[in-house]
């Protein structure tokens, strides 16, 4: 495929020169899906994936053109959806490189393991995205929330589904230009301009996925919650679903101020409540990672360190150093390596509480 086979019909403008001609500048076209409204709903659904990959993998224009065969100026606008050449041609060429995509990731070291509380995760963003509704997904903090949710994105849904992680201060315009950069939007504008130009990136074929959605909440009851309305704002307005993952804390603040939050609560569909205490269940598969056969003795530990020292976090990171012990030792993970890990932990942090027996 050759862009001699599919010359442009209209002349180029200068920004789109400009843009196409910068090659080693990411991607950052802002989507708008009301210019491909009347294409095909699958010629849709690979442009917004193509379209979201260049922005979470940042891929330069030179690397966009380069993934689809195409020159710069004609992935410019497809992306910018003004481009007027065969759409099918470039839906077949979205699908020979997603394919190739895909096979790069199956040779890649995955560390997610699903249990019990990834597939409550999972679920609830199904049932949101399904719905287009809004889905509050609610845990005690490193249970799993965020890894699951990306899981959710990269593999189920990956280029329709936008997530951000809500800022920690900013205000408004910290939470609006997170948004803007995830899609592809100026974060360079006025908070109404960047609000207006959030609006035309999603539908109700995206999801929006908030993560530490409890940093929404404002810090005076008093004040209206400016973001969280935002948040509503985009679903109402576009049909798009939104997950949001947030500590218990977002939970109670929700419900001790309902009549702050009515609008919000009315439109969550299905709460998902992950449980406080990790089950032996959840914590095998995550063990069989770094040691296929577990013993009763390595379960028991690893469940009392994922139920008091941090939660599945913690275990991860002590199952990471006993790889980098056993690698030192040139040696296969083993269950003393695990002991001599959490050993180092607690000797660290002036800890007896677990000392292995």
């Amino acid at each position: 495929m050759t862009t001699t086979t599919l010359p442009p019909s209209r002349p180029v403008t200068a920004s789109a020169q400009a843009e196409a001609s910068s090659a080693h500048a990411r991607i950052n076209i802002p989507l708008n899906v009301e210019n491909w409204k009347a294409l095909e709903a699958e010629t849709q659904a690979e442009l917004m994936w193509f379209h979201q990959h260049c922005l979470d993998d940042g891929l330069s224009h030179k690397e966009a053109a380069q993934a689809l065969d195409y020159d710069q100026s004609t992935v410019f606008r497809v992306l910018k959806g003004t481009y007027d050449g065969n759409w099918r041609n470039i839906l077949a060429a979205i699908r020979s490189y997603r394919r190739i995509h895909a096979e790069r990731l199956t040779i890649q070291k995955n560390e997610f393991v699903e249990n019990s509380i990834t597939r409550m995760i999972c679920q609830g963003l199904d049932y949101a995205h399904v719905n287009n509704s809004i889905t509050l997904i609610v845990g005690e903090s490193r249970m799993g929330k965020t890894a699951s949710a990306r899981f959710w994105r990269d593999k189920n849904n990956h280029g329709r589904s936008a997530y951000v992680i809500a800022p920690a201060y900013g205000g408004t315009k910290a939470l609006l230009s997170e948004i803007a950069g995830c899609v592809g939007v100026n974060k360079n504008v006025s908070i109404v301009q960047m609000h207006q130009a959030v609006l035309r990136a999603f539908n109700k074929n995206r999801i929006l996925i908030v993560d530490e959605a409890h940093r929404l909440l404002p810090n005076d009851r008093r004040v209206n919650p400016v973001n969280l309305e935002i948040i509503r704002d985009i679903h109402d307005r576009t049909g798009a679903a939104v997950a949001l993952l947030a500590t218990q804390r977002f939970s109670t603040e929700l419900n001790k101020s309902e009549y702050m939050f009515e609008q919000l609560l009315g439109r969550i569909g299905l709460p998902v409540r992950l449980p406080r205490k990790v089950k032996a269940g959840d914590i095998e598969p995550i063990l069989r990672q770094y040691v296929p056969r577990p013993s009763a003795r390595l379960i028991e530990t690893a469940l009392l360190v994922s139920n008091e020292l941090g939660r599945l976090g913690i275990l991860v990171e002590t199952l990471k150093v006993a790889s980098r012990i056993a690698a030192k030792d040139k040696d296969k993970v083993r269950e003393e390596h695990f002991f001599k890990a959490l050993a180092v932990r607690k000797q660290m942090m002036g800890e007896t509480i677990y000392a292995a027996k």
